[in-house]
This record gives structure tokens, C-alpha cells and sequence, in this order.
């Protein structure tokens, strides 16, 4: 992260006084977009609803064998009339994003702001205190995707889910029981023919006459 950092954040994590805040994006049908602050706030063309803070979040980096971390993130103090409305929306494989950034002095202009993390919503859980609900959703970074086998089937159902419409695997299955006939020429015809004037250069004329 540091290679690709702006010089904007540069300045306000070397400020005096730093007030960061994290903001947590995930893809649902309702899209989730909610940060660790108070108040409604905007950047990168979202609307980010405040959440008054993160129960936990896991850190963002790798293995010693390389293999790249997840993300886990609990949101607390959400009103409880959402407990449904979220149960219903939350898929595994919707995309995820974790957002770092800055604030000035009087904690309301965005100073600076970089997305520091990218998957998608690998599980989640919903626990209901009554009047309001924590949320932890964990992630896993698209990397370890590079450990998994790619599973492709040449079948229609599949080739439907990457391609819809598309009907060139619609007969497969019935070409498995298809008798294929290939032709077949006059083998005793061309073997007379081949024997007409003997052997030799008469032979072999004789062979061709016959032929044509």
C-alpha cells in the first residue's frame, strides 16, 4: 500500500493530529456502505451511512507462506428492525471493500481516503441484543482464488451460467447415443480393377482405365 499512497494521506497521517476512520462497502442487493463515524458522509460516489463505530477488525496482510489474510469486521449498534432485511440480503461471494481514511480538525471534511482492501463476504453472522444487532461479516481476499482449482464443465447448465442463450453444449448430451455411420466405397470393386491387365505397365493402364 505504501508504494501507491497519495500525497494527500501522506500529510494527514504526518499531521499533528490524525482522526482516521474506516468505511466498509459490500455488494448486496441493498448495497451496505457504512463508515466509523457519525452522520451521513460522501467519497468515491457513495453515500456512506455512519455506524458510531467498529466492534473489531482483523488485519490486512499475508501469511509467511504468502498466502494472503482475510478481513473481519463487526458493526455494532445497528437498529434491530434491519435484523431481517440483512439476513435476507447477505449472500457468500458478494464484493467487499475496506476503505481507510482522514478527517480534519472539526471531524467533518475528508482529508483523505484510499481503498486498502478488496474481496468478497466469505461468512456472517447476525446476533440480536434486542433493541439493536451486531453484525460480523468476514472476507477473503480475491488472491486466494490462486490456490483454487478452476472448475470448468463442458455442459449446458454451465455454459448457460457463463453465457446465457448460448445453445452449443444444448445437444451434448444426446450426442453421447448418436451412432455416427461413416461411408464406406466398393472395396471389391476397386480391388478388380486394380487386377485388370495384369502386371507390370499393361497391368497398372489397365488398373487406371478401370478406374476412371
Amino acid at each position: 500500500m505504501s508504494r501507491d499512497i497519495t500525497s494527500q494521506m501522506v500529510d494527514a497521517i504526518e499531521a499533528p493530529v490524525v482522526h482516521p476512520f474506516f468505511a466498509l462497502w459490500i455488494d448486496l442487493p441493498d448495497p451496505v456502505a457504512v463508515w466509523t463515524g457519525t452522520g451521513p458522509i460522501n467519497f468515491a460516489g457513495v453515500d456512506w451511512i455512519g455506524a458510531g463505530g467498529v466492534g473489531s477488525l482483523d488485519t490486512i496482510g499475508e501469511d509467511t507462506d504468502g498466502s494472503a489474510t482475510g478481513v473481519k469486521a463487526t458493526l455494532l449498534n445497528i437498529p434491530s428492525e434491519f435484523r431481517d432485511d440483512i439476513a435476507d440480503q447477505a449472500q457468500r461471494g458478494s464484493a467487499m471493500q475496506l476503505w481507510f481514511g482522514a478527517l480534519n480538525e472539526d471531524l467533518q471534511t475528508i482529508t483523505a481516503v484510499k481503498r486498502v482492501w478488496r474481496g468478497r463476504v466469505d461468512t456472517y453472522e447476525v446476533v440480536d441484543s434486542g433493541n439493536s444487532i451486531a453484525v460480523t461479516v468476514t472476507g477473503e481476499s480475491r488472491a486466494r482464488d490462486q490456490n483454487r482449482p478452476a472448475i470448468k464443465r463442458f455442459t449446458d447448465e454451465y455454459q448457460q451460467r457463463k453465457y446465457p442463450g448460448d445453445k452449443f453444449f444444448e445437444y451434448l448430451p444426446q450426442m453421447a447415443e448418436v451412432s455416427i455411420l461413416w461411408a464406406r466405397g466398393d472395396q471389391a470393386g476397386a480391388s478388380a480393377a486394380i487386377d485388370v491387365g495384369g502386371g507390370g505397365r499393361g497391368g497398372m493402364l489397365g488398373a487406371m482405365v478401370k478406374m476412371v
